[in-house]
């Protein structure tokens, strides 16, 4: 699988990477991030969304070992699945920073504003 990082993505990381309790952020997904890479597709399809035929949205639970807090308060990534198999990372935002958590609306468009480049 091909994984590309949308500017969404890169900028949240580093709005976490700067605040203390988030400091282990790249650790955290790096074992999500090695699933991808071997093709499994780890977390929860997003339903909802009008998409093409055989592209999926993804939500994953990643654990904050930074705050000590487990899947249920850590972090959720979203990742967009394309029909050519490559992955785009949308965003990640922690369980607890209820101002970064999208909505149904704005996925869509981090999606569209994704592929577009």
């Amino acid at each position: 699988m091909n994984i590309t990082h949308s500017k969404k993505f890169e900028s949240d990381v580093k709005y976490y990477l700067r605040k203390k309790k988030f400091k282990k952020i790249l650790e955290d997904v790096k074992p999500v991030l090695l699933e991808l890479e071997a093709g499994n597709l780890v977390g929860d399809k997003m339903p909802g969304f009008n998409l093409p035929e055989g592209a999926a949205i993804y939500k994953v639970r990643i654990a904050n070992t930074s705050a000590n807090v487990g899947k249920s308060n850590g972090f959720r990534l979203l990742y967009y699945v394309a029909i050519e198999d490559t992955i785009y990372l949308l965003t990640i935002y922690s369980k607890k920073d209820d101002e970064r958590i999208p909505n149904d609306e704005q996925i869509a468009m981090l999606v569209a504003n994704t592929l577009e480049f």
